[in-house]
């Protein structure tokens, strides 16, 4: 009994001097590795694309850029994924799962409006984003663009431009988001000459409009053979359809959402530029940097939200008189003295 004792003495002594020795190193590295681990941690970021996107449509492939120019300037852990906006449960789940898996949820298009202001609500603690959707949510960034302004801009570079007086407009939607380009565009070539014939057609009532190449390129060639000699698209991975038919036919066509005067140098135009890119990537940076802001935004010409593309490739299809037309338009709209409409007249002339 009295060597057990003393046994157990020892080990009691032994433990005390353990804890006694040992309690700053454990403390020390508690304090020390922990935080260094949750600050080295990358911001997790999911961009959920619309419906079969990335790689046919200007729209997503700019969104596309811009994540991946964060993941290589920021080191972010990049997460994307296609998402099934015609299928609104299965956009509903594609945003709830993304939200168990990321600190950043991000997406775009009127499409998402109803599944994203569910799945927001139900994570407090999550951030959103969302483009083009004025949603107004506690912890979304709903990132909006003035693209009225920059259709109004093209619109007039159409009206200069065209030999028939007549200018097409192919939207790949009849929803309001789309009909803010029309509204400008009409405008923009009314500003000009409000004589000119416009003919305004959309491929689809909702979004499946989006992913119809086929018929956007039939209602192009109906356009183009009934004498119009510049259309201008926006209707998202469709706008190839529109491509094809204007390199066919050899008449202009003006791009829409990124920089697309490179596809057809001659046959494009211009394009009407939203800086998507630039967008996601600030988002992005802003969380990185602890800087998120929620609430609404709309950028414009002002602030170089959208404008018009002139570079090398469609530079010898507009004249200095034409550029300064449409820079004088251009000074007009952000002092105020040209208030573009973002609306359209319905029923249509």
């Amino acid at each position: 009994m009295q060597s057990f004792r003393i046994l157990r003495i020892n080990l009691f002594f032994a433990l005390g001097v353990l804890l006694i020795c040992g309690c700053d190193t454990i403390q020390n590295t508690i304090l020390s590795e922990s935080p260094s681990e949750l600050d080295t941690a990358p911001l997790r970021v999911t961009m959920v694309y619309p419906t079969g996107c990335v790689g046919s449509s200007a729209y997503c492939d700019s969104f596309h850029n811009g994540v991946k120019r964060a993941e290589a300037e920021l080191g972010i852990n990049l997460t994307e994924i296609s998402g099934m906006e015609s299928d609104a449960v299965v956009a509903e789940m594609q945003l709830r799962e993304a939200a168990q898996n990321a600190d950043l949820v991000l997406t775009a298009g009127y499409q998402m409006e109803g599944a994203l202001s569910r799945v927001a609500a139900e994570f407090p603690d999550v951030k959103f984003a969302i483009f083009d959707v004025a949603l107004d949510v506690p912890n979304v960034a709903a990132i909006n663009y003035k693209a009225n302004e920059g259709s109004f801009l093209v619109g007039a570079i159409a009206a200069l431009k065209t030999k028939s007086g007549k200018i097409g407009y192919i939207g790949g939607a009849d929803v309001p988001l789309l009909q803010e380009f029309e509204a400008g565009y009409v405008a923009g070539i009314q500003a000009i000459n409000p004589d000119m014939e416009v003919s305004i057609e959309y491929i689809s009532e909702d979004a499946t409009g989006f992913r119809q190449p086929d018929k956007a390129k039939e209602l192009a060639l109906a356009q183009y053979e009934s004498g119009i000699d510049v259309i201008y698209v926006a209707a998202g991975g469709s706008g190839q359809g529109v491509l094809e038919a204007a390199q066919a036919q050899e008449k202009y066509i003006i791009w829409v959402d990124s920089n697309g005067n490179h596809l057809a140098p001659g046959i494009v135009l211009t394009s009407m530029v939203k800086e998507l890119s630039a967008s996601v990537e600030k988002i992005i940076r802003e969380t990185v940097d602890g800087n998120f802001m929620a609430g609404v935004r709309y950028l414009g010409l002002e602030d170089g939200g959208v404008s018009y593309a002139l570079d090398e490739h469609n530079q010898p299809l507009l004249s200095d008189d034409i550029v300064a037309t449409v820079e004088s338009l251009k000074a007009d709209i952000i002092a105020g003295e040209i208030v573009v409409p973002n609306q359209v007249s319905l029923p249509r002339e």
